[in-house]
């Protein structure tokens, strides 16, 4: 669509840069107000937001030069370029949590509140950085002529093939994302136990992005049996998810019981 947002001089603002950098600031923000209603330490959530926004576009960024190492062997520079787009969300997410558990481990914060607060600042920012995804053409659907909103890309910058009618699949999951964030900011005032609202985020985001992948048309959209390799990665996260949820919510279920009949009659 629009990959150059506009230049100045030899300088190109790259629009997938702009989103990026647009969807990490807002979720930064979702998550300190999150964080204050939660009544966690502000100055301690503050630094923890930095270093998951570092991990999370290094592991991201990681994991694309690993899967498509041959467009930097020429320009092995281009590595750093993260804003002309080139990021693969699930080692981002990976990354992301093994620093974040770390430090919320060293900083003695409630690890599964402090999840619950990141869940929705996450669909946030993903949102808003997959708008971006559509501006570069990157993560492209398959074709899809006459499609009732297919789209085509004409740039000649665009990753995308030019002029196809394709899925919008960057669209079909910023909007997935967007729907999801509504949901978990309405579950997350009305949650009965910690770790809800993150492992509901990992059930939902898991599941749309397992359907959404049947219409991928990129090369990670390949499959891999029954599924791409991006699906099989949200079908794990969906099952680990269920399975989180309903051990917790079994826990919380036993300790109300036990509550209960700990109660003078």
């Amino acid at each position: 669509m629009y990959p150059i947002l506009f230049s100045i001089g030899p300088v190109a603002v790259h629009t997938y840069g702009v989103l990026l950098a647009l969807g990490a600031a807002l979720g930064l923000w979702l998550l300190g107000r999150l964080a204050r209603l939660a009544g966690l330490d502000a100055d301690k959530i503050s630094s923890l937001a930095i270093w998951l926004l570092i991990s999370g576009i290094v592991g991201a960024r990681l994991l694309f030069v690993l899967l498509e190492p041959a467009q930097f062997l020429a320009q092995p520079w281009r590595v750093f370029f993260v804003w002309e787009g080139g990021l693969v969300f699930y080692g981002g997410l990976a990354a992301a949590l093994v620093v974040g558990l770390w430090l919320i481990r060293r900083w003695r914060l409630p690890t599964l509140t402090v999840l619950d607060c990141a869940a929705p600042a996450l669909a946030l920012g993903q949102a808003v950085g997959r708008l971006g995804c559509f501006a570069a053409g990157c993560c492209y659907g398959l074709p899809w002529p006459e499609g009732w909103c297919a789209v085509s890309f004409s740039d000649p910058l665009t990753l995308a093939p030019p002029n196809q009618e394709l899925h919008p699949t960057q669209l079909y999951t910023s909007a997935a994302l967007f729907i999801i964030t509504v949901l978990l900011l309405f579950l997350w005032r009305r949650r009965r136990f910690a770790g809800q609202i993150f492992f509901a985020y990992g059930l939902l985001h898991g599941v749309a992005r397992v359907i959404i992948e049947q219409f991928r048309g990129d090369w990670r959209g390949e499959p891999l049996g029954p599924l791409t390799p991006t699906g099989w990665f949200a079908l794990g996260l969906a099952v680990v998810s269920a399975g989180a949820l309903i051990y917790l919510t079994r826990r919380h279920a036993n300790a109300a019981k036990g509550g209960k009949r700990g109660i003078p009659g």
